[in-house]
């Protein structure tokens, strides 16, 4: 009886636990200022993206874009993100590893920022 609730139970939380990531209703602009709709594969980014997976239509096959291509992205009411070259510090977070010098090293950069949208 206990391995039947068990089994029961963990049947019940891997259902809860399932997500699924979906490409949804989205456009790009790419260098010649040409915007293309399409569906984004939403994978909701914790960090800069540096690419990013697209379909021009429900049946045709996923194809990848990448920022050096690519002007700007974004998932209809959800996300936008915008090329832009930033100076941006990457300093290590181990402090063993850190200088003696209190000004930031920056790095000049090519990111896709996000746009919050309000």
């Amino acid at each position: 009886m206990k391995k039947q609730l068990l089994f029961l139970l963990t049947i019940i939380l891997s259902f809860n636990c399932y997500s699924q990531i979906t490409f949804e209703k989205g456009y790009f602009i790419d260098d010649s200022n040409q915007k293309t709709n399409c569906l984004i594969k939403n994978i909701d980014w914790q960090d800069n993206p540096t690419e990013f997976e697209y379909k021009l239509s429900e049946n045709s096959k996923s194809k990848k874009a990448n920022i050096k291509s690519i002007k700007e992205f974004g998932i209809d009411n959800i996300s936008k993100y915008v090329r832009s070259i930033v100076n941006i510090d990457r300093s290590s977070e181990m402090l063993d590893d850190l200088t003696n010098d209190r000004n930031p090293e920056f790095k000049e950069e090519e990111l896709f920022l996000k746009v919050f949208i309000g």
